[in-house]
């Protein structure tokens, strides 16, 4: 609930931190990231689902499949499509991210002190999110091909869609968390905050997932406000 709320917060922190000229720096990068992802999967979509039916040997029953391929496609697509958007944006803008979440740190609290600024520095925060936004990939998408495959089967999906949007929640709390973490805990600590506040965690990340499936505006706004909302989060519950 408080990952949740705390989105209510980052629109008032908008203009209470100066943060309206990262919708800038960032937004460019996101639509273009954003367009290609989506052209991408819509040519893979067509692909498999054409693939379904042509893997069906009989005429008898081809309508059917015909449309079972169009609808697991979609869902496919769809899923994957999300979960590969999500990740690009979180480790492309995770420069311009970080440093606007040590700004919204350093005028919430006034004990804080920034860490000095170096190349060596910038690199290896650029290293760190790549790590664990590729060790949270590789995990989550096991847990999704495998909640895809048990969706395969008759009404299985009421259950399985859900959980695969929880699940991508959950991981996408954690990279927007990280923004934050990466100033105050290493990986493995990291790792351990996100286990302890998992329900904040999917709250963040839900409501990030939500505004990307808004077409264009969804992408230029999801990380400024996410990354916003979770650097709140982690302030003032610290």
């Amino acid at each position: 609930m408080n990952g949740l709320l705390s989105y209510l917060k980052a629109l008032n922190g908008l203009g209470k931190y100066s943060l309206w000229k990262y919708f800038l720096f960032s937004g460019l990068i996101s639509i273009l990231i954003a367009g290609g992802v989506t052209s991408l999967s819509a040519l893979l979509g067509d692909g498999l689902g054409d693939w379904i039916q042509g893997i069906y040997p009989w005429e008898t029953g081809a309508g059917i499949i015909g449309t079972i391929g169009d609808w697991s496609s979609g869902i496919v697509v769809f899923v994957l499509g999300l979960f590969f958007l999500k990740y690009i944006l979180l480790i492309v803008v995770s420069p311009i991210m970080s440093f606007m979440s040590d700004s919204i740190e350093r005028q919430m609290n006034q004990d804080y002190q920034s860490p000095k600024f170096t190349i060596a520095t910038f690199i290896s925060d650029l290293m760190r999110s790549l790590s664990i936004n590729l060790r949270n990939l590789s995990k989550e998408l096991f847990i999704t091909i495998i909640l895809l495959i048990i969706g395969l089967f008759p009404g299985a999906a009421v259950v399985t869609t859900p959980l695969i949007f929880l699940v991508q929640a959950y991981y996408a709390g954690f990279g927007l968390l990280d923004y934050w973490m990466e100033r105050h805990y290493r990986v493995a600590d990291s790792i351990g905050y996100v286990k302890s506040h998992r329900l904040d965690a999917v709250g963040l990340g839900a409501v990030y997932l939500g505004m990307l499936l808004v077409p264009v505006i969804g992408a230029v706004i999801a990380p400024v406000l996410g990354a916003t909302a979770a650097t709140i989060y982690a302030v003032n519950k610290n």
